[in-house]
């Protein structure tokens, strides 16, 4: 007996000592499943929302994790496309919480609620037009060239990704015209850190701040100037930009991506994901 329970543990005991564990999630002394999981639970019990726990809906389907006014709520599940056929056509609401480990910035939290009925793969165009380029300034006072004032002339791709609808992520022509709108607006504009501003009158903007060459001051037109939240990068103006361009698209859009480029062969790229805001199926065709 003695050497059958040595055996067991033998191979348990050299998993940790090379560092291996597993993590373990207690909500009112109860286990559950995950960190995700855990949260929920939580969420629901500070709203003072009832719900049913580790509910069967039906044979051969997964447990919902919580039962919600009617609404199943499966949690870090990976749900099969056969098993989604399952619910929609039982008419059940269904939604997925789950966090994923593919985030767009250091700001995303990573969790993502997913309707089970939603239908369609994702799916991503790209428009990369002419007309979606721009002239700005800029200047960056810690760095030893770019702080002199100076100016670039930038073109943008942009990226969309969604589920189709009528066969299409989004018309073309709609989306070019959001797109070109987006960049208009950031057409000879003067970029700048908001830190820098010193005053505010009538339309004018008033900045001073020291450079590696020496104190700056500068007034400009609030019309032509852009503050950012930080340096006046082409990182900080992708942000900008993506902020521009995600409300102008329609409702199956879920994620955008803006490619900035500053000059030739360099520039940046970045990716966000747009919250959900239910879809609307009418669609304007190519």
């Amino acid at each position: 007996m003695s050497e059958d329970l040595l055996s067991r543990l033998v191979p348990r005991i050299r998993t940790m000592e090379g560092g291996g564990y597993k993590r373990a999630y207690i909500y009112e002394s109860t286990p559950v499943a995950s960190e995700t999981h855990q949260l929920v639970a939580q969420i629901l019990d500070s709203i003072k929302v009832p719900y049913r726990t580790g509910v069967r809906l039906a044979d051969g389907l997964p447990e919902a994790d919580f039962l919600v006014n009617g609404t199943a709520i499966f949690v870090d599940r990976e749900i099969r496309p056969v098993e989604r056929r399952r619910l929609a056509s039982m008419k059940a609401k269904c939604v997925l919480i789950r966090r994923d480990s593919l985030r767009s910035d250091s700001m995303d939290h990573g969790l993502r609620v997913v309707g089970l009925e939603e239908e369609g793969h994702l799916q991503t165009i790209f428009m990369d037009d002419p007309s979606f380029s721009f002239d700005y300034a800029h200047i960056l006072p810690k760095t030893e060239k770019c702080s002199v004032m100076h100016g670039h002339t930038s073109s943008v791709l942009v990226e969309l990704i969604g589920r189709p609808l009528d066969g299409m992520v989004v018309d073309f022509a709609v989306a070019k015209d959001a797109i070109r709108a987006a960049v208009m607006s950031l057409d000879h504009k003067l970029f700048i850190n908001e830190a820098y501003v010193t005053a505010v009158s009538g339309d004018t903007v008033s900045m001073a701040f020291d450079t590696v060459h020496g104190e700056f001051a500068i007034k400009a037109p609030k019309a032509t100037t852009v503050l950012l939240k930080g340096e006046a990068t082409v990182e900080n103006l992708a942000g900008e930009l993506l902020g521009r361009v995600a409300p102008r698209m329609p409702a199956n859009v879920t994620a955008v991506g803006v490619y900035v480029y500053e000059g030739l062969n360099k520039g940046s790229h970045l990716l966000a994901r747009i919250h959900q805001r239910g879809v609307d199926k009418r669609r304007r065709r190519r």
